[in-house]
């Protein structure tokens, strides 16, 4: 057994512990690549043992069969396939042939297909990304031997050019998906996880041999709340019939005994378990990658850690600029996984550093504040097209500077005493 199953097992294994320290990771990553994968290996090397070191059947045997006979009766009902049959149901030739039960010597292999089915999808998005102009892998790399080599600061500085630098790049290109190859991938990495799970509930069906894929709610109900798994057609039953033939004195007699599937009892928990965590996996990929498109697509800087108009020299323009022209889709991926891997105030020293380097590009516009106080041009007014009046609209010679010099020009009213003084 572990000859058949340890160069696979060992490799799953591997591939296990390898991503385990990845960073380029969120929670459903971790959810479908690492820990169901995880438990699935668990369970193979449990139900494995269980199968060739321990005993995964029992059969009631005839008096005259000695100790020796009965071990081949358990040996021989658990290799050869057997079949099920409801009590007060008659034993016939067409029932034996109808309900074989052979899918419990397969259990382990099946389990360690289903296990790399899970780890396929990201493995593959590993393979892909590392083409885009931003790996987050990478970039991710970079950033923690930075953190390890340098002063905080300093590290986060450095990233900020790194950054920089490949923003800019995918800026000036000429091809439009540039700046979000990275997003691309990432949401395919996620729509794998989906058909995944979509795959595994058709694997179940017919490993099996249900007839439809509602079969664990049913088999639940019937089992745990009404108590009918032996009065009916069970998926996992725990008491099967299996028929073999003696040779004694030339001639061949056959007998049926009664076996208790003992390992089926574990078998029917796994799976009844990995059902229903199958589900879940589902709806929780699904409604996280809903909510990350939505956020990304609609409401782009809920995502970045901090509040960019807060910062130096910026404003809800320029932020708005910043995050659409410059960051782009794969700009705001990657802080998203710097503030999950290093928090969030490392992150606000990588975009400060962001920042820094995009106001240095900024020219004066239309759009740009005008400073007030020539001492503290920090201080701005921004102009706002909603709040003008009309005829102000319409003169547009009119300044707010001339507004302020007229208004300091105007005389101020008079005051009492000089009004009693002309009268």
């Amino acid at each position: 057994m572990l000859g058949f199953f340890g160069p696979i097992y060992e490799h799953l294994a591997g591939m296990l512990r390898k991503q385990q320290g990845q960073l380029a990771y969120d929670t459903i990553d971790r959810v479908n690549a690492w820990f169901t994968p995880f438990v699935l290996v668990a369970m193979t090397l449990a139900i494995s043992c269980k199968q060739y070191f321990g005993q995964p059947l029992k059969c009631w045997t005839p008096r005259e069969f000695s100790g020796s006979w009965d071990g081949y009766v358990h040996d021989f009902c658990f290799i050869e396939n057997t079949y099920f049959v409801p009590n007060g149901t008659e034993v016939t030739d067409q029932v034996r042939g109808d309900r074989h039960i052979n899918y419990y010597r397969w259990v382990p292999l099946v389990l360690l297909l289903q296990a790399a089915m899970f780890i396929i999808p990201y493995n593959i998005w590993n393979i892909f990304h590392k083409k885009t102009n931003i790996n987050l892998k990478g970039c991710l790399r970079f950033f923690e031997g930075a953190m390890k080599k340098q002063e905080a600061g300093q590290a986060c500085e450095a990233f900020s050019r790194e950054i920089w630098g490949k923003l800019i790049e995918a800026r000036k290109s000429t091809n439009k998906f540039y700046g979000c190859q990275a997003t691309i991938n990432f949401f395919l990495l996620k729509l794998g996880f989906l058909i995944n799970c979509i795959l595994q509930m058709v694997l179940l069906k017919h490993f099996l041999d249900v007839d439809d894929y509602f079969w664990g709610f049913f088999h639940l109900w019937n089992v745990e709340f009404k108590g009918t798994a032996e009065k009916e057609d069970s998926i996992f039953p725990r008491v099967v019939l299996c028929d073999f033939k003696v040779r004694n004195f030339g001639q061949q007699q056959q007998h049926t005994v009664s076996c208790i599937m003992i390992l089926n009892m574990i078998i029917e928990k796994l799976y009844i378990c990995f059902y229903f965590w199958l589900i879940f996996v589902f709806v929780l990929t699904a409604a996280g990658m809903m909510n990350f498109g939505f956020q990304l697509l609609f409401r782009r800087h809920s995502l970045i850690p901090t509040n960019l108009n807060n910062k130096r020299s910026m404003n809800p323009t320029r932020s708005h600029r910043f995050i659409r022209k410059y960051l782009n889709f794969d700009g705001v991926l990657l802080l998203t996984f710097v503030d999950a891997q290093f928090g969030a105030y490392r992150t606000s020293q990588v975009i400060d550093g962001l920042i820094e380097r995009f106001v240095a590009e900024q020219q004066p516009d239309s759009s740009t504040v005008t400073s007030l106080n020539e001492e503290s041009p920090e201080r701005y007014v921004t102009f706002n097209a909603d709040t003008i009046p009309m005829d102000r609209m319409k003169r547009k010679t009119h300044t707010l500077l001339d507004e302020v010099d007229s208004s300091s020009a105007r005389p101020s009213a008079p005051s009492a005493v000089e009004e009693k003084k002309e009268m």
